[in-house]
């Protein structure tokens, strides 16, 4: 659940508000990265199905917006059959990039926030989204193989 206080965060070129999934999710759907469709139909999953299964099941979930209000990305942590273990995700749209500073500058406290009482973050990325590779490697994340082709699941660590 979110907390009564996380409710909007303003930064120059951005701002990151609570998700609301039945609004954001079209607008995210739209324009969503090539990287970010491939990567969920590589696991199986329509990108629109992973959407709205993302922010249903999400215990906290925020939107990125420009600060003219147009889609960015939405990101958020789910719940894993372990208590000590949070799933993260994040999907973008092609205007990640106008917001590339900002994004970079303020990802580790966003990731504190999604830790939250867990102990690890961890999902999957295709191996060849370098671009989410190389951020997470910054965030400080260890990769390990995994059974699915193309991919290597990630954990970050508290």
């Amino acid at each position: 659940m979110h907390d009564p206080g996380d409710t909007v965060k303003e930064y120059s070129d951005c701002r990151i508000e609570v998700a609301k999934g039945d609004f954001d999710l079209p607008q995210l759907y739209d324009d969503m990265r090539t990287m970010d469709m491939l990567e969920c139909i590589g696991l199986g999953h329509h990108p629109r199905i992973a959407l709205k299964e993302s922010y249903e099941r999400s215990e906290r979930a925020w939107t990125i917006l420009t600060d003219d209000y147009r889609m960015v990305g939405s990101f958020g942590v789910c719940a894993s059959e372990d208590p000590k273990v949070g799933i993260p995700w994040l999907l973008g749209t092609h205007r990640m990039h106008l917001i590339k500073k900002t994004f970079i500058k303020h990802s580790k406290e966003w990731i504190e926030r999604m830790m939250g009482d867990y102990d690890v973050l961890t999902n999957v990325v295709m191996t060849d989204n370098k671009l989410s590779v190389r951020w997470l490697v910054w965030l400080g994340a260890i990769f390990e193989e995994c059974s699915i082709d193309g991919y290597k699941q990630f954990k970050i660590y508290k």
